[in-house]
């Protein structure tokens, strides 16, 4: 599925909530300040969509009107340097499961990042478990199957 066509779906949900999407130079900024890459269709998320979900979800992003505790780099510096165990600084937070765990980008690939599990009971040295190849496909099956 491209980022278009998943683009296309999350439009379709009677339960929605977008925001105005992210420009450039606010997803250039939150690269930098974090130290990551943001790329791939979590990018491409961002540009469109800036931060939101559908039904019973929510993902971390970047804009004008990104709601505080939706605010990608508040989150990732909060979970990296309040939480314990500390999130590791190549992982991009994209939506909590309502335990204090997080998925999250892998921002290590050179090529498209994957989707990793952040376990909040483990330990700082754990080895995420990957759940998802990239952004877009991991999203596809969570809004196929929500939670």
């Amino acid at each position: 599925m491209t980022f278009d066509e998943l683009a296309q779906k999350l439009e379709l949900f009677s339960s929605k909530s977008f925001g105005q999407g992210a420009s450039e130079d606010d997803i250039d900024a939150a690269s930098d300040r974090l130290g990551v890459r943001l790329a791939g269709g979590y990018r491409s998320f961002l540009r469109r969509f800036g931060w939101g979900g559908v039904e019973s979800f929510e993902l971390f992003g970047l804009g004008s009107d990104v709601p505080p505790y939706l605010d990608l780099t508040t989150v990732a510096e909060s979970e990296r340097t309040e939480m314990h165990p500390g999130l590791a600084s190549h992982l991009i937070p994209l939506m909590n499961d309502g335990g204090g765990n997080l998925y999250c980008l892998d921002s290590r690939a050179t090529g498209e990042p994957t989707v990793v599990f952040w376990d909040h009971t483990a330990s700082e040295k754990q080895i995420p478990s990957p759940v998802a190849p990239d952004f877009v496909s991991w999203l596809a099956e969570r809004i196929s199957h929500p939670d």
